[in-house]
């Protein structure tokens, strides 16, 4: 299964959730099922596009096949689908198996791109879940054949639902190719590549040297979902990545051309991120450092204090409103926030920091947060614009260490460990 296991903000609906785990549980052990297949691909007259298919199921002696989940409130009457929303008003919606259809299409032409897919055109089908319904509560459309659809009812024998799927759609002189060992890592390779992130180590332990990351599953994920979720809010314990993640993303966009903000909290990573991690179009700066900044160059007079004796105010109200205030002088200056330490942010520091985008409604911002690393009083409400994704994976520390960890942690998240015993 990819993920391993489900995480909450990966799932939209109970039914995907269901046949998550049927597939888990009942199919043979050379299938290899991926949940939410994201996408994204350029053309070069129509721009870039992207996507998502529900499942894509790939066994090496069998078609690949991609899976449209459909759930709770949804019905068809004479070929037209129909949501029912919980206030009882039905809503006209595309129809399913022309969706399932268009992913394969999808599917099949990034397939026929990938550098590891050897084998021409592959042998594809399509087809409907849904876990709730039975067939016999449907009137359905020359498009959807039985024989593409799994009800609730055939759930309880998936092997032989996906079988007679794949009788459906595979022909007797059929010349079209099976993905055999190579095509299976070349679709692997596709949807859940291996992603490594070269990361300077400390200078005490080797000068300009590089370390090279091997991301978990999750956090490859996580990448791929920060390209096209432009308001998001990670989650995780220290040492799950999200600096590193934060930084490379940071990275690839200003590499793009994108003027883009890192903010920080901590003045001692802020200079070590600008030792490491400079990049033309990347802005590296802890909070208040930046309003001052601004403040300076939009030629505003700051409250004056004697060294160490700033009251709360000047931090949480005097500062924030004078970044504001240089804004309304200087003008936009980025395009993307990433803001790392995200749990010390308050509400008011947020909103001075969106005056800082081009278009503040729209443009990305992503807020990596630890609930149990709270260094500050502010306690940031996030809006429900902002995405949730859990990094659940401790990366950085050994089982044992892990364990007494565990015994003050005081988060939301629960972490796993990766590392040795």
């Amino acid at each position: 299964m990819y993920p391993r296991t489900l995480l909450d903000a990966d799932v939209k609906t109970d039914s995907e959730r269901k046949v998550f785990e049927e597939l888990r549980d009942q199919l043979a052990e050379e299938w290899e099922a991926f949940h939410s297949a994201s996408w994204i691909d350029r053309d070069p007259v129509e721009g870039a596009r992207s996507g998502e298919i529900d499942f894509v199921l790939c066994h090496p002696d069998q078609p690949l096949l991609c899976l449209e989940v459909k759930g709770g409130g949804i019905d068809s009457r004479h070929g037209e689908w129909y949501r029912t929303e919980p206030d009882g008003t039905r809503e006209r919606i595309p129809d399913p198996f022309g969706q399932a259809l268009d992913h394969r299409y999808d599917l099949e032409r990034l397939l026929k791109k990938a550098p590891g897919w050897n084998s021409g055109t592959p042998l594809m089908g399509h087809a409907l879940v849904l876990p709730f319904k039975s067939v016999h509560q449907l009137a359905l459309a020359p498009d959807a054949p039985r024989e593409i659809l799994i009800d609730r009812n055939d759930l309880t024998d998936l092997p032989a639902a996906i079988d007679r799927v794949v009788a459906y759609h595979r022909g007797a002189r059929d010349k079209r190719a099976l993905p055999g060992p190579d095509g299976v890592a070349a679709v692997r390779d596709l949807l859940v590549p291996q992603v490594e992130i070269r990361v300077p180590m400390a200078a005490e332990f080797l000068e300009e040297e590089e370390a090279l990351i091997l991301l978990t599953a999750e956090q490859s994920m996580l990448l791929a979902r920060m390209r096209r979720d432009p308001r998001m809010v990670i989650r995780g314990c220290a040492g799950s990545g999200k600096t590193m993640l934060g930084v490379e993303h940071a990275k690839r966009l200003a590499a793009e051309g994108k003027r883009v903000l890192l903010v920080c909290f901590n003045r001692a990573l802020r200079d070590h991120l600008r030792n490491t991690s400079a990049q033309k179009g990347l802005t590296i700066q802890n909070f208040h450092a930046l309003c001052r900044q601004l403040a300076s160059e939009a030629k505003l007079k700051l409250p004056s204090y004697p060294e160490g004796e700033a009251p709360q105010r000047y931090w949480d109200e005097e500062l924030p409103d004078a970044l504001v205030e240089a804004i309304g002088k200087l003008g936009d200056r980025f395009d993307a926030i990433l803001v790392d330490e995200a749990q010390d942010l308050s509400n008011d520091w947020l909103a001075a920091l969106l005056c800082t985008l081009r278009d503040e409604n729209n443009d990305p911002v992503w807020l990596f947060m630890d609930d149990n690393q709270r260094v500050y009083s502010p306690r940031l409400e996030v809006s429900r614009e902002f995405r949730p994704f859990d990094l659940t994976v401790n990366c950085r520390n050994t089982q044992a260490i892990h364990r007494e960890v565990m015994k003050l942690y005081g988060g939301d998240v629960v972490p796993d460990v990766k590392g040795s015993a």
